[in-house]
């Protein structure tokens, strides 16, 4: 089953499930997106980080808040519905409360359409009539030994929706992913995102201890939103560090063998939609210690590689890395290192096998090693990729960590949360000219072709469109556009505050509008040099944009 909607709809997160955040529409462009105005705004009622997209349908956008969704007139931005997750659904999992990150998925069917959602308060999906609100099914995917969540919305993949339990961090959960299909809400399939089935091959790369409750390993979430390829039948998902993140903890390393690879953890794996198999992974750094979760959205375009067009999955790393992988079979095509001053993840040999610096491994509690990227070069923002310039638009950073070992307490129970790295405060030579960046990247040569460096860091999605433009907006308050081929920016629009989401573009009434939601509950600090101020915090608020001569 794959959502039809026409050329003004964004049915999910990357518009399409490929993850391009490309958009048809072309009213708005490099000659007129100057004279965009502000036609509505809707305070979402809530006060937290935003981090995804509306989607949007025949004119209406469906949002999700920190209770459930909302559903609003796309021309006037009034309220049509809401839906509302009962307090008695909440699962205390220890992590805050959010709006999840992605966007709803609408998916157009005869009878109407259906919005699907991530519960913000619990690990389920709900299925809900998109003209009414009204529950069509709900589905609790959580584990009942763990305390998960849903992190971020559903991927519509054919038939199935795709979600990702997430809480490693804290229960420690071993991370899974899970296929629901679309019609019923029944799984169909799970993954093991590490491997707790004693016949499991990648169990083997592991050690002393297997991933499970009894021993507090895990890890391996999939904190963000995949991608799905219709050609190959394939979905690919960035996963998260290994749980308890420290070598030194003896869960990981009793001193007496080499670092395990800890399958499939700071990876990305490819599934088939129908079935859940693994079809390849590509583990980005193995036995990560860093905390590198690979946890931006892939994007799926067709490349031109030098030997005739392929189906190419497009993976930024959080090490500062721009791959391109063939999505039926997983071969590393092409291996961009985006951030120079990378020095944990070095490099890929003749094989494809990444190389990764063992000397900055810790070596007694005590120790401290300076990390680069420390802030992650590619992290939850996703990026757009235009065919009109065949530039991918990569939010990114560029800062460097100090980290140290953490500490397992005496009286440590299976269930409780593990401790985090302990950190020291970075230094000036951890900074350099720039913070955040939007860059341009032609990801056949690896060459930069623009990029609009900022003193913040920078982990806003970006949207492209066939008007030549992309949109951004920055911990600044700045709603900026660009133009796609030079970086020029045309235009720009100050938000009540800091945004990390990701803007969108659809019709209503025949008119083409752009919306982009602001709010943020805690700020980000400049680069110190700057001698700017922190970032400002406020409310979460809607805002949609249109030219004057709309209605």
């Amino acid at each position: 089953m794959e959502a039809q909607g026409g050329p003004g709809d964004w049915l999910q997160f990357g518009h399409d499930p490929t993850g391009t955040r490309h958009s048809p529409l072309d009213q708005v462009t490099v000659a007129n997106v100057g004279e965009l105005r502000v036609v509505w705004t809707l305070d979402l009622g809530f006060v937290g980080r935003v981090q995804g997209s509306p989607a949007a349908y025949d004119g209406v956008l469906y949002v999700s808040t920190e209770s459930g969704v909302v559903a609003v007139d796309g021309a006037t931005g009034e309220v049509i519905w809401r839906y509302v997750e009962g307090a008695g659904d909440r699962t205390v999992t220890g992590l805050p409360v959010q709006a999840p990150r992605g966007a709803p998925v609408v998916s157009p069917h005869p009878n109407g359409a259906t919005v699907y959602i991530s519960s913000p308060t619990a690990p389920a999906v709900v299925a809900l009539d998109a003209a009414t609100g009204e529950i069509e099914w709900r589905t609790d995917v959580g584990h009942p030994d763990f305390a998960e969540a849903l992190r971020t919305n559903p991927l519509l993949a054919g038939g199935v929706l795709v979600v990702g339990p997430t809480g490693a961090d804290l229960s420690p959960a071993p991370g899974r992913l899970v296929g629901l299909d679309v019609h019923s809400g029944e799984v169909t399939w799970t993954f093991d995102t590490v491997p707790v089935k004693e016949d499991d091959p990648a169990r083997s790369s592991w050690g002393p201890f297997p991933p499970g409750r009894s021993f507090g390993v895990g890890g391996g979430s999939a904190w963000n939103a995949g991608v799905y390829d219709p050609v190959t039948g394939v979905v690919v998902y960035g996963t998260g560090q290994p749980v308890p993140a420290d070598q030194l903890d003896p869960r990981r390393d009793d001193g007496d063998g080499p670092v395990t690879a800890d399958l499939y953890t700071a990876s990305f794996v490819a599934l088939d939609a129908a079935t859940g198999e693994l079809r390849w992974y590509h583990q980005v750094v193995p036995g990560d210690e860093w905390g590198y979760d690979q946890h931006s959205v892939p994007v799926i375009v067709d490349l031109d590689v030098g030997d005739g067009p392929r189906r190419t999955a497009l993976l930024a790393t959080t090490t500062g890395y721009l791959l391109a992988v063939d999505v039926a079979t997983g071969e590393l095509v092409a291996a961009h290192r985006m951030f120079e001053e990378a020095n944990v993840h070095l490099g890929y040999d003749a094989e494809g096998v990444p190389l990764i610096d063992q000397s900055l491994r810790r070596r007694s509690i005590d120790e401290v090693v300076r990390v680069c990227p420390g802030s992650r070069w590619a992290s939850i923002a996703p990026g757009a990729y235009s065919p009109e310039s065949g530039l991918l638009y990569r939010p990114n950073d560029a800062a460097c960590s100090r980290q140290g070992a953490g500490n397992v307490p005496d009286d440590w129970q299976p269930g409780a949360r593990p401790a985090w790295l302990l950190a020291e405060a970075r230094a000036p030579e951890d900074y350099f000219e720039r913070w955040g960046a939007l860059t341009a990247i032609d990801p056949v040569t690896g060459d930069v072709a623009w990029s609009f460096d900022v003193p913040y860091p920078h982990d806003a999605g970006a949207l492209a469109t066939a008007g030549g433009l992309v949109f951004s907006a920055f911990a600044d308050r700045q709603f900026r556009a660009f133009d796609a081929t030079t970086g020029e920016v045309l235009w720009s629009q100050p938000l009540t505050a800091h945004s990390d989401a990701a803007p969108i573009t659809y019709l209503a009434g025949g008119v083409q509008y752009v919306a982009v939601m602001a709010g943020r509950d805690a700020p980000v600090q400049s680069l110190p040099a700057s001698g700017l101020p922190a970032s400002i915090t406020g409310p979460a608020v809607l805002f949609a944009f249109a030219l004057p001569t709309a209605p």
